[in-house]
C-alpha cells in the first residue's frame, strides 16, 4: 500500500452506504472527502464530515501507517493543526496534535481491500492510463483543441470581472491581473486584495519614490508590522506611517497570516515577489499599452528585466539575510506570468474590441513559449504524449481538472473513443 493509492481509494469513497466507525469507536458520516491538495499541507482540504452529531470541517491528512504523522515532522507544525481526521491504512500509534489532543482516526483497511496492483492508481491518476497509449491522435488532439480553448476562455472571462469591477479601466484590470501573477499558485489571492487596496494611480503618483511605492506595497500587506530589525525596514515604516496619515489608511488591508511561506524557494517569498512588482510597475506607466504594440516576447520580455534595489539581492525577509541572489524576474516565472496574464488580457481585448489582431498575436506567444512541467503534465507526459508548448501545456491542465478528476470520461473524445467503440 502506497499514499498513492490511498488518495485514489479515499478520493472515490469505495466504501460509501457503510456504516463507519474511527478508531476510537465513534461513528463517523464522511459528507464531502474534501479537494485534492498539491501544495503544502494537508493532502485533503475543505473536507466536511460528521463525528457522533458534531459536524467538522477542515483538512485531512492520509499516511499508510500513524506513525509516519510523527515521520514526516506534523507534530511540530502548526499548519496542521487544521487536520480533522487522520485516514490510515495502519493505526500502529495514537497520535495528537499539537496541544496532544488527540486526532480522529479512520482506519481506511477496515472497509476496503487493497487495489490488485494491476488496478492500483498509477502515479498518472488517469482512468484511462491504461488505454491511453491506444487511443488515435485525432481523439487527443481534439481534446486538445476543446480544453485550450475552454481555458482560454476562462482566463480571458476572469480579466473581464476585473475590467468590470474597475469602470471598463484597462490599465487598473491590467494592474491587478499582474499582482495576483506575482503571488503565483500560493499567494495569488493576497495579491490581488493588495492590489485592489493600493490602485493603480498611487503607484504612479509616486513613481520617482520607490521608497514610497514600496512602503504602500509592504505596509498594505501587513508585512512592516514585525519587529524592525534593520535601517531600511525603519525607512520603510515610517514612510508607510506617513502615507497612512495622508491618504486616511484606517488599517493594514492583510496580515502576516494572510500569506504563505511554507516550503517556497526564497524566489517566492512574497517580499521578493511584492519588491519585484513594485519596480516592474513603477518602471511601466502603461503596461496595456506598450502589451498591444509589442510584437515580440524577447522585448516584452524586457519590461520585466528590472531589478529590485540592492537591499533584496541579500535578503528574502526584513532583517534577514541570505547569500546573493536573483533580484529581477527569473525566465520561469516570466513564463507563468505570460501565460497567467499577459496572453489573456491580449485575448480580452481582442474580444471587447471585436478584432483578432491581439488573439492572433497571443497564441503566437502561446506556441512559443516551452511547455509547463509540473505534477498535471506529467501525467500526461508519462503516457508518451508529447507536448509541444505551451498551449498543450495549458490544455492538458484544463483537461485534467474539468475532465480526468471529475470522471467525465463520456464528455471526452479519449473516453468516448475507449468506452464507445465504433
Amino acid at each position: 500500500m502506497n499514499e498513492i493509492t490511498m488518495a485514489y481509494l479515499w478520493k472515490n469513497q469505495g466504501f460509501s452506504g457503510k456504516k463507519l466507525t474511527l478508531t476510537s469507536g465513534a461513528s463517523v458520516q464522511i459528507i464531502h472527502p474534501g479537494i485534492e491538495n498539491i501544495h503544502a499541507g494537508a493532502d485533503f482540504q475543505q473536507a466536511k464530515i460528521r463525528i457522533n452529531d458534531l459536524l467538522w470541517v477542515g483538512a485531512i491528512e492520509l499516511h499508510v501507517r500513524s506513525s509516519d504523522w510523527h515521520l514526516h515532522g506534523h507534530h511540530t507544525d502548526h499548519s496542521y493543526e487544521n487536520v480533522i481526521l487522520h485516514v490510515v491504512w495502519e493505526n500502529d500509534r495514537a497520535i495528537t496534535y499539537v496541544n496532544e489532543h488527540q486526532i480522529p482516526t479512520f482506519c481506511l483497511s477496515a472497509y476496503v481491500q487493497a487495489p490488485p496492483s494491476a488496478l492500483s492508481p498509477t502515479t498518472t491518476d488517469l482512468a484511462c492510463a491504461h488505454f491511453f497509449p491506444t487511443v488515435s491522435v485525432q481523439a487527443k488532439q481534439e481534446m486538445f483543441d476543446r480544453c485550450l480553448e475552454e481555458r482560454l476562455l476562462e482566463k480571458q472571462a476572469h480579466v473581464t470581472t476585473l475590467l468590470q469591477t474597475n469602470g471598463y479601466d484597462w490599465e487598473e484590470a491590467c494592474y491587478q491581473s499582474l499582482a495576483k501573477s506575482f503571488g503565483f499558485s500560493l499567494n495569488a489571492e493576497p495579491m490581488l486584495r493588495l492590489a485592489q487596496n493600493c490602485p493603480l494611480k498611487l503607484i504612479l503618483r509616486y513613481r520617482d519614490r520607490p521608497y514610497a511605492v514600496e512602503a504602500a506595497l509592504f505596509g498594505l500587506a501587513g508585512l512592516l508590522e514585525e519587529p524592525v530589525r534593520d535601517a531600511y525596514q525603519w525607512e520603510l515604516r515610517r514612510e508607510y506611517i506617513h502615507l497612512k496619515k495622508k491618504h486616511g489608511w484606517l488599517a493594514n488591508y492583510l496580515h502576516i497570516t494572510d500569506w504563505k511561506l511554507l516550503r517556497l524557494r526564497p524566489a517566492n517569498f512574497p517580499s521578493i515577489r511584492i519588491a519585484q512588482f513594485a519596480e516592474v510597475v513603477r518602471s511601466n506607466c502603461s503596461l496595456i499599452s506598450l502589451l498591444l504594440e509589442m510584437q515580440d516576447l524577447k522585448t516584452v520580455r524586457q519590461l520585466f528585466e528590472i531589478p529590485t534595489i540592492d537591499y533584496w539581492s541579500i535578503h528574502t525577509h526584513f532583517g534577514k539575510k541570505s547569500s546573493a541572489h536573483q533580484t529581477s524576474l527569473g525566465k520561469g516565472a516570466f513564463e507563468s506570468i505570460c501565460m497567467n496574464t499577459l496572453i489573456p488580457l491580449l485575448f480580452a481585448y481582442s474580444a471587447s474590441k471585436s478584432t483578432s489582431i491581439y488573439a492572433l498575436k497571443a497564441r503566437r506567444w502561446l506556441s512559443e513559449l516551452k511547455p509547463e512541467n509540473n505534477i498535471i503534465t506529467r501525467k500526461f507526459t508519462s503516457l508518451n504524449t508529447t507536448l509541444r508548448h505551451a498551449g498543450d501545456s495549458q490544455a492538458s491542465l484544463q483537461w485534467h481538472k474539468n475532465y480526468c478528476a471529475r470522471k467525465r470520461c463520456l464528455a471526452c473524445a479519449v473516453g468516448q473513443e475507449i468506452l464507445i467503440p465504433t
